[in-house]
């Protein structure tokens, strides 16, 4: 699912996702709702750790391996 990265909905999905990297020790930076450079870092770290394509975006897999629903 892709979703517009302006629409409340995708901030909402990003701020789960930062918290998400966040607890497994991979985002130090604020829970903002915007991907930029530590997300997308935080993103590629976590999807190389968990053997998944390497994208640094967010993607169908790394939201199931966080447990966050994306409808």
């Amino acid at each position: 699912v892709t979703l517009p990265g302006n629409s409340d909905k995708f901030r909402a999905i990003v701020m789960q996702l930062q918290t998400c990297l966040s607890l497994f020790g991979y985002y130090p930076g604020a829970i903002d709702g915007a991907v930029g450079t530590e997300t997308a870092s935080a993103i590629r770290e976590f999807q190389k750790q968990w053997n998944f394509p390497i994208t640094g975006t967010v993607t169908p897999q790394v939201l199931d391996a966080c447990g966050i629903a994306a409808r």
